[in-house]
């Protein structure tokens, strides 16, 4: 067997203004037990001591970089490029590995499926209020039913470099928070890619300014959908249609058993409930489109 040390890791981490957080996550990465594991931040151009904090670990991270940028998307790109590792790996400043094995694990995982070109694993999801949830995705038949109203863990997947410079592409920088959304879709539609869970525990997401986020999110990712080819066909409107309902009940449930989150998924709801009524408008006129085409 490949000794997995021949498989070169990059972890990237994009940020601005993270003094609060981004110790963590370069502990996280450095401590990894890893010896191929190439690490490159970029900074777009913090004002406060995030990069005086970077700084103190210069002599272990490969790449380091910090100017203004046109977005995080455009870091992430940038990062890509500079990038030299077999496999790459996105972890937010607010994020971090949960132990330092990470990396060897998904290495060894990486030999034992050769064909892998995306791996993804678990995900531990922190509140700013201190509560944890583990997140477990969905299995790879299942992706795409999942991206209908979720997204996969770009903090907790490894995905091979061949992806952004062939098969996929890089990310779409014409959207402000939603284009590893985008990119996903994009990948999980994909005939050739071959995507694989890893039922390993891979990092920790810290969930914070849900409000602000969710203002843009869910616009934008109405807006992807509306625009990839797979999504309107009538299999898949029936599907989103049904995944929302779904969805609506579930928000309906949690707003009656939760008080911590209530604003949150109340302002989710009206937005998901608009959404979820310009779709039934949307597949009415398609089934009215396939009913003239047939006659």
């Amino acid at each position: 067997m490949l000794n997995s040390n021949k498989i070169r890791i990059s972890v990237i981490t994009v940020c601005r203004n993270a003094e609060n957080f981004i110790e963590k996550v370069i502990q996280s990465v450095v401590n990894q037990d890893y010896s191929n594991l190439e690490y490159i931040i970029i900074d777009g151009d913090s004002q406060d001591n995030t990069i005086s904090i970077i700084e103190k670990y210069l002599g272990k991270i490969a790449k380091f970089i910090s100017e203004p940028d046109e977005g995080i998307y455009s870091a992430m790109n940038k990062a890509i490029r500079y990038s030299t590792g077999d496999f790459l790996c996105f972890i937010n400043a607010d994020d971090y590995f949960v132990d330092n094995r990470v990396i060897s694990d998904v290495a060894n995982y990486i030999i034992e499926h050769p064909s892998s070109e995306f791996i993804y694993g678990d995900l531990e999801v922190r509140y700013p209020s201190g509560r944890l949830i583990n997140v477990n995705p969905p299995p790879p038949e299942k992706v795409l039913d999942e991206l209908v109203c979720g997204c996969l863990p770009h903090q907790a997947s490894f995905s091979k470099a061949d992806l952004f410079f062939s098969k996929v592409g890089f990310f779409n920088e014409n959207y402000q928070i939603s284009s590893d959304y985008e990119w996903f879709l994009r990948l999980a539609s994909h005939e050739t890619v071959k995507l694989s869970y890893y039922p390993r525990l891979i990092s920790s997401y810290y969930l914070g300014g849900l409000s602000s986020q969710i203002k843009i999110s869910v616009p934008e990712s109405y807006r992807i959908q509306n625009q990839h080819p797979l999504y309107q066909t009538p299999y898949w409107m029936k599907r989103r249609i049904l995944k929302y309902q779904e969805f609506v009940i579930n928000l309906r449930e949690w707003l009656a058993a939760t008080e911590e989150s209530r604003d949150y998924f109340q302002e989710q709801y009206s937005m998901l409930e608009e959404k979820y009524q310009t779709l039934e408008k949307e597949n009415h006129k398609l089934q009215e489109q396939l009913k003239k085409s047939i006659s």
